[in-house]
């Protein structure tokens, strides 16, 4: 074969060129899934059979004074993998029914892999009934919504581990904010506060610490939450400032528990309040000049244009500049600390960010079932985040 570079026979080179002609067809897709579920079948089949024969102390026929158990044939099961579903997949079973495959867990239907697709996809937004549309397509096997809210209340043992973990002390700037959502109650549906506390740590290392669903932002709710973080650790012994949103209740809740902690007013909520006072032919230029007060090069330099914005816009709306000046020194706290965190520490928009990918989840279902519902999909939300923050630290000069 002259023209045969491999030095394969014809019979082997017609098999090859059949094999790859494959490639070329139309299903080429359902063709390769098919034989790689194929493929892994029989690899799981194998497992089982070894797991079985290590159980027993024996193999197939043996007769051993080591021998456990005896093999008492299979039971077929379907199981869903990432590659698709694998139909009838032999299960080896003994006489003293002790063996239990270890390739996955008894009764298991689903890959863990699996559910972890579902409950992110349902985070993601998606509702219950259309995951199993968007399981078909990934997977070729579509699920329930109840096999959904199954999957998904899993997140609740993850919670209650989360709510209940010593926190240690180690936090330099805590931020707290929260955000209404609608929770069916009683028939009725009714408004609820999601309370929410952010922390950066001395090593720069940043994650929401907690959150509570309650009836509003009134100083009881805050100062319960506030409690709930000092009991489980968090003194704030290392704690140089915190961040809040100006609401009433918090401001009198953090004199109840962290009453020496110098604290930053969040510059968005205050321009959002000046906005109010503004008529809008005066809305632009006012807030431009206004976020130059914050974005000056020290505090000195801060003041001088917040004393210079006051002159010019006093006279044409007094209630504007009388909103912005009577919180004006917390709203300067911030040019005490480390100059590269500036950005960060002035805004409560790293929690902000949080709430709007929130209420995209809410969007489609109007308001949650209920305040379990609304819990375990708010920390679905915090544990995306906190997971992506895990290996993004900030500078900290200690």
């Amino acid at each position: 074969m002259k023209n045969n570079p491999f030095g394969y026979s014809k019979t082997k080179l017609n098999w090859i060129v059949s094999d790859v002609n494959i490639l070329y067809r139309d299903n080429v897709e359902d063709l390769i899934a098919e034989h790689v579920l194929e493929g892994l079948k029989e690899s799981m089949e194998i497992a089982l059979q070894v797991e079985v024969m290590d159980y027993n102390r024996a193999g197939r026929h043996e007769r051993t004074q080591e021998r456990r158990d005896l093999s008492n044939g299979y039971r077929k099961r379907n199981l869903l993998t990432k590659f698709g579903l694998i139909k009838h997949l032999l299960v080896p079973r003994t006489r003293k029914k002790g063996y239990e495959p270890g390739v996955f867990k008894r009764y298991q239907r689903r890959w863990q892999v699996i559910n972890d697709w579902i409950r992110d996809i349902f985070i993601a937004g998606v509702s219950t009934r259309d995951v199993g549309w968007v399981m078909k397509i990934l997977v070729g096997r579509s699920v329930s919504a109840g096999t959904v809210s199954l999957v998904c209340k899993a997140i609740d043992t993850q919670l209650v581990l989360f709510r209940q973990r010593a926190l240690p002390d180690e936090y330099r700037y805590i931020f707290f904010d929260g955000v209404v959502q609608k929770v069916r109650s009683c028939g009725r549906v009714v408004k609820k506060s999601v309370l929410v506390a952010y922390g950066i740590k001395s090593d720069g290392k940043r994650e929401v610490i907690d959150f509570r669903v309650a009836g509003s932002e009134s100083e009881h709710e805050w100062t319960m939450f506030l409690n709930n973080l000092y009991q489980r650790g968090l003194k704030g012994a290392g704690l140089r400032m915190v961040v809040t949103d100006g609401g009433r209740g918090l401001l009198a809740a953090l004199d109840m528990v962290y009453p020496y902690i110098p604290r930053q007013r969040c510059w968005v909520h205050k321009l959002r309040n000046v906005a109010n006072y503004l008529p809008r032919r005066y809305q632009v230029d006012c807030l431009k000049e206004a976020k130059g007060i914050y974005r000056a090069a020290n505090y000195q330099q801060a003041v001088k244009r917040f004393k210079r914005w006051c002159r010019k816009w006093r006279d044409k709306v007094p209630k504007a500049v009388q909103c912005l000046e009577k919180d004006i020194e917390g709203l300067l706290v911030f040019f005490d600390q480390d100059k590269k965190l500036w950005v960060k520490l002035r805004t409560t928009n790293v929690i902000e960010r949080m709430f709007r990918e929130l209420r995209k989840r809410t969007r489609p279902m109007t308001h949650f079932v209920n305040v379990k519902s609304c819990e375990r999909i708010t920390f679905a939300v915090i544990n995306k985040y906190n997971q992506k923050w895990k290996d993004r630290r900030y500078v900290i000069n200690i």
